[in-house]
């Protein structure tokens, strides 16, 4: 066989290679490398073993027994020298071992040796934090497209057919399933010497797929190879509720099957149900049951479904009256797995818990949605994930009438631990919703609601928000009956739509058992009016709360309300004032914890008051350091409509096309996905027309968009622009009277920032800047459009595109305090400094 190349792992190793680069003095960095068995985690690791001795590295990749011997007096290398040390079994060492390893690298000289750690990922987290150790995790995805093709041509010498890729397709990307499959064609005569397929009869896998299929189950528990088996009987995609009733049990007594068989990417979750990730496995599952058994499972299984009550679905998991895996064959399945991918069989997101909890509301099981978070929030997870579950569990609390306890959340409390609100308030949800009839339907539409918010889905997650408001209430309303009011106007306000959020507001109790959730709703209209232009009636909601807040004991109100005011002082570029409101705002560092969404909007604020400050290494720090990715956060780029543009602007001034380039693919997909939505429209068409300076998106988005900051922002872009472009006045188009009031901060020009009236939109002169030196590649872009070349004749010199040439030359602007080409060339023939001639620097 030829060699075989690491294939779709160039964003890994480019991460790995960047921890290598950065020597860690005061702890060992460790990146855990996470995934489904078969995913490739040992070759990447080999990888990067492999770069790092190319890089001078002492690498140590030992065996665990070996490991172990090493551990009393472990010392990997010599001071001064940096080291690597590779373990590709996590799972084979015990906790403490793990931990007295961490603790010894600890004590090691400077700079402190790099970890590599593999783990699958129906594995335990790996308990490094506790040694001291900065750790990262680095999930490993199924490969795509074109990495498939190459594996492929690797493994068999010639470029694959078109009919072999559709067989390779039935591994859904995995590439150790890929090998043994494409391995076992050819050992069986079944690829030709042109890469085609051969033979094809008979219709059975390969041994070689059966035999890894058959030691990878051996890896899980007995439930879970029961759930599989009977699973493949039931379809590709099967009701969990007749996976229960054939197996004699109920739906919640499957979640630590569900739970194992999910992690270890064997199942996913579709809008019917549960359905096998990788055809392939799901054929070889059902090969693996004598036909006899098949034979009485089939009958089991067309008794279950003629029950009264039971649900219908697809039993073959491909439409109507289609085949089972034992009829296809492997082209045939592999060609309907390609199809099943493009037509979007299963939902977005729905590959791990979250499509786990949407299928479980949406088929009334509430109290087993709250299990699984729990028990999802007790292993590590990929940081956005973990987000989302920590934010429907508040959900949960604040819709079963435990507000009091969120907001007022401290260490001594239920949130108490390293999962805030996982297990108690868990088990106080589940008490709550025990024969609660309607007002369970009413939590599961707000947990629902806040699910779709967070995947950026607005229209369902408003859909369900109306539902839940919609659901009757007792004569007593039950603790908690204010909430659904209260999240769906939030949304509304995010979305614009501030009339319909402030009459839902206006239903919203302030006395007794909801005076939370009242004080809670004085925060929001403090949002309404941020949105409507009126940052004075903002900050006296904001005030009133955070004071009635620290009477009341509610420190997370107390955040949230100081979150507020520094929102509004950094509008009116008062960053001293922002300052002091979020320094109390992280003084109320457990009530964030409780409510993870607050805890990301302070991340957020203190991103944009150092951006404000002009402290842009600090704040692309920030970024860097953000618990999630903030240019690619759905809920942040909802709930702050300027946020794409202005990563934009930050982009340039950071140096970072990258930042530009995430948060515009970001809202660009939020709008596709939300056509219905027209603030989140108009956000992608100001991250888009500032990215490309185009004045006519520009000029729409400052008349159009609902947001009055926006307007105000969208508005400077646009006089920035003409500017740039020597647009005489009476040319330029006239922007209806904006209707904020007052003074609000806005971009002036990259790398500036100054105070407008929001009404007039007229620019005040920006104070004077330090001056930044030209990088090579900005010299050389000067000099070309100083001799009169466009954007696309520089891009054809330098070997870059036109919009990256654009980019550079907002850059030279901004560092030279210059607006147009014609400045530009005045500037290189002033100071002598013509294509050819001297290097072109600020002094």
């Amino acid at each position: 066989m030829p060699e075989v190349r690491l294939h779709g792992r160039e964003e890994e190793q480019r991460r790995i290679a960047g921890l290598l680069d950065r020597a860690e003095h005061d702890a060992p960095r460790v990146l855990v490398v996470s995934g489904q068995t078969g995913i490739g985690k040992t070759r990447l690791l080999s990888e990067a073993a492999r770069h790092a001795r190319q890089r001078g590295l002492t690498v140590h990749h030992p065996r665990t027994g070996d490991l172990r011997a090493l551990l009393p007096g472990h010392r990997p290398h010599s001071p001064g020298d940096r080291a690597l040390l590779v373990l590709d079994d996590v799972a084979a060492l015990t906790a403490g071992e793990l931990h007295t390893l961490l603790r010894t690298v600890r004590q090691e000289p400077a700079p402190s040796p790099t970890l590599l750690l593999a783990r699958a990922a129906t594995a335990q987290a790996v308990p490094c934090a506790a040694a001291g150790a900065r750790v990262d995790v680095l999930e490993l995805s199924p490969l795509t497209g074109g990495a498939v093709r190459g594996l492929v041509r690797d493994l068999i010498g010639v470029p694959p057919t078109a009919g072999l890729l559709d067989v390779v397709n039935c591994a859904h990307g995995n590439p150790r399933l890929i090998v043994e499959l494409v391995e076992g064609l050819a050992e069986e005569g079944r690829i030709g010497p042109g890469g085609e397929l051969i033979r094809l009869t008979p219709r059975q896998l390969p041994a070689r797929v059966r035999a890894a299929v058959d030691e990878h189950l051996r890896q899980l528990s007995k439930e879970s190879v029961q759930l599989l088996r009977v699973g493949t009987i039931l379809g590709r995609t099967f009701p969990l509720s007749q996976a229960a009733a054939m197996l004699g049990t109920g739906t919640a007594a499957l979640l630590p099957a569900l739970d194992e068989t999910v992690a270890a990417g064997l199942l996913t979750f579709a809008d019917d149900g549960v359905s096998f990730q990788q055809p392939l496995v799901w054929r070889s599952v059902y090969e693996s049951i004598p036909a006899a058994v098949r034979d009485a499972l089939h009958q089991e299984a067309r008794r279950c479904a003629a029950r009264p009550g039971a649900a219908a679905h697809d039993p073959s998991g491909l439409g109507p009256a289609d085949p089972g895996p034992a009829e296809l064959g492997l082209a045939e399945l592999g060609r309907r797995e390609g199809a099943r991918e493009r037509h979007g069989a299963v939902l977005p997101g729905g590959a791990g818990t979250t499509g786990a909890i949407r299928t479980l509301l949406r088929t009334g099981h509430t109290e087993s949605v709250v299990l699984l978070v729990r028990s999802a929030l007790n292993r590590r997870l990929p940081a956005p994930e973990e987000l989302v579950l920590r934010g429907l569990m508040a959900d949960f609390v604040l819709a079963g009438g435990h507000a009091g306890a969120a907001f007022a959340a401290d260490r001594t409390g239920p949130a108490a631990g390293s999962v805030p609100l996982a297990d108690a308030w868990a088990d106080a949800v589940i008490d709550q919703l025990a024969g609660a009839g309607p007002e369970a339907a009413r939590t599961a539409a707000v947990v629902l609601s806040g699910l779709e918010w967070a995947e950026g889905r607005t229209a369902e997650a408003v859909r369900w928000g109306r539902l839940a408001v919609d659901q009757p209430l007792p004569p007593v309303p039950p603790a908690g009956g204010a909430y659904p009011r209260l999240a769906l106007a939030a949304k509304l306000v995010a979305l614009g739509d501030l009339d319909e959020a402030r009459d839902l507001l206006g239903r919203v109790p302030a006395e007794k058992d909801d005076a939370v959730f009242g004080l809670a709703a004085e925060l929001v209209r403090a949002a309404a009016a941020l949105r409507a232009g009126e940052p004075d009636a903002a900050r006296r909601r904001a005030r009133g709360v955070r004071s009635a807040a620290a009477d009341g004991g509610l420190p997370g109100l107390a955040a949230w309300a100081s979150a507020t005011l520094c929102r509004a002082d950094l509008l009116a570029g008062d960053t001293g004032s922002a300052a002091g409101h979020l320094a109390r705002c992280r003084e109320h560092r457990a009530a964030l914890e409780a409510v993870p969404h607050l805890a990301l909007r302070c991340h957020w604020l203190d991103v944009l008051l150092h951006a404000a400050r002009n402290e842009v290494r600090e704040a692309a720090g920030l970024l860097a350091a953000a618990p999630v990715p903030l240019p690619s956060s759905r809920p942040l780029l909802l709930a702050e409509p300027g946020a794409a543009a202005w990563f934009v602007r930050f982009s340039r001034r950071a140096g970072d096309p990258a930042l530009a380039d995430t948060a515009l693919r970001t809202v660009e997909r939020l709008a596709a996905d939300n056509p219905d939505a027209p603030a989140v429209r108009l956000a992608a068409l100001h991250a888009r027309s500032l990215y490309e300076c185009d004045p006519d998106g520009i000029a729409r988005v400052a008349a159009e968009h609902p947001d009055a900051w926006t307007r105000a922002c969208a508005a400077q872009d646009l006089t920035e622009l003409l500017n740039e472009r020597q647009v005489p006045p009476d040319a330029r188009p006239q922007l209806a009277p904006s209707r904020p009031t007052g003074t609000w901060t806005t971009r002036d020009h990259v790398g500036r920032m100054t105070l407008v009236d929001a009404t007039a939109h007229q620019r005040q002169p920006a104070p004077p800047r330090p001056a930044e030196p030209l990088t090579d590649m900005e010299h050389t872009i000067a000099g070309l459009v100083a001799r009169g070349l466009t954007n696309r004749q520089v891009a054809q010199r330098v070997h870059l595109s036109p919009h990256t040439v654009n980019y550079h030359l907002r850059r030279i602007y901004g560092k030279l305090d210059i607006r147009s080409r014609v400045a530009l060339a005045r500037y290189v023939h002033d100071h002598g400094l013509e294509p050819g001639g001297a290097a072109l620097r600020t002094h």
